[in-house]
């Protein structure tokens, strides 16, 4: 298995989960595919966050929701509008 990652940057929020659109065009009927996959965000410590992609937003975004460790300390630290992650997409 191979490992391919899409850049994203978060948007919005939408109560404790993150909007987030990738940086490079993705098809909306590719978006779908997205879900489930993990989502990273290394905040200005140099410690990595987790999350997950749970849906796609409004058609055209997609919703992330980070550990429900990460928050419950509040947050990733740092995590905001203009932040980047990384979508992990496992290939078979």
């Amino acid at each position: 298995m191979s490992e391919e990652e899409i850049t994203a940057v978060v948007v919005a929020f939408a109560g404790d989960d993150c909007v987030v659109s990738t940086t490079t065009p993705v098809d909306a009927s590719e978006l779908s595919k997205l879900v489930g996959c993990e989502v990273l965000y290394e905040d200005f410590k140099g410690d990595l966050w987790k999350g997950t992609v749970i849906d796609v937003y409004e058609g055209e975004t997609l919703l992330v929701r980070f550990s429900g460790e990460a928050i419950s300390q509040g947050g990733p630290s740092g995590l905001g509008q203009g932040s980047l992650v990384k979508i992990l997409i496992t290939k078979a």
